[in-house]
């Protein structure tokens, strides 16, 4: 990608990544009982988030979004041309933080401190190489698999909303439908 095909793809990202984050929020706004963030219904050797979680909860993917997606955006905005990804190691956002409203201001305010970052990013930030897990991206095509990332896992909180009874905003049905997405 050269000039500003870039930038243009990345003003589309920006606007669907506030978007995701938005329809996230309207899921867990459906959640009245704290109970519910650390519930497990479905209890077996499969039921795990990669191999340093061995249960997934709603409280667990709202945490995994908040340190996954800040460290990511973080790393890619080094001042280097080729960037290794490396696995989170910001656990201390979370320390002392309960699930329920503690937890979503969390959510909100790490979000608002990566759209910062991401604001800053431009279009050599977008054209360098990072590398994850094997993989080596773009930087705008690793902010693509975040968006994805994002969207898988919020896929796993509607089914564990509806093992729990509530039923979840419909996906898509974004908050936000005065402005033209993308």
């Amino acid at each position: 990608m050269k000039n500003n095909a870039a930038l243009v793809e990345f003003n589309r990202f920006l606007s669907l990544h506030e978007q995701l984050f938005l329809q996230t929020l309207n899921l867990l706004n459906d959640i009245d009982n704290d109970e519910i963030y650390n519930k497990i219904f479905i209890d077996n050797n499969v039921m795990y988030l990669g191999t340093r979680v061995n249960k997934i909860t709603i409280g667990g993917l709202i945490r995994h979004f908040v340190l996954a997606e800040i460290h990511w955006f973080e790393i890619m905005k080094e001042d280097k041309e080729e960037i290794m990804i490396p696995k989170p190691d910001n656990a201390s956002l979370l320390e002392h933080i309960k699930d329920g409203n503690d937890l979503i201001e969390r959510y909100k305010e790490v979000f608002a401190k990566g759209k910062k970052i991401l604001e800053t990013y431009t279009e050599k930030d977008l054209n360098k190489t990072v590398s994850f897990m094997g993989r080596k991206y773009t930087t705008m095509g690793f902010l693509w698999v975040t968006f994805g990332h994002h969207s898988y896992h919020l896929g796993q909180i509607d089914m564990l909303m509806r093992q729990h009874e509530i039923y979840p905003a419909e996906y898509m049905e974004w908050p936000n439908n005065e402005t033209v997405i993308g």
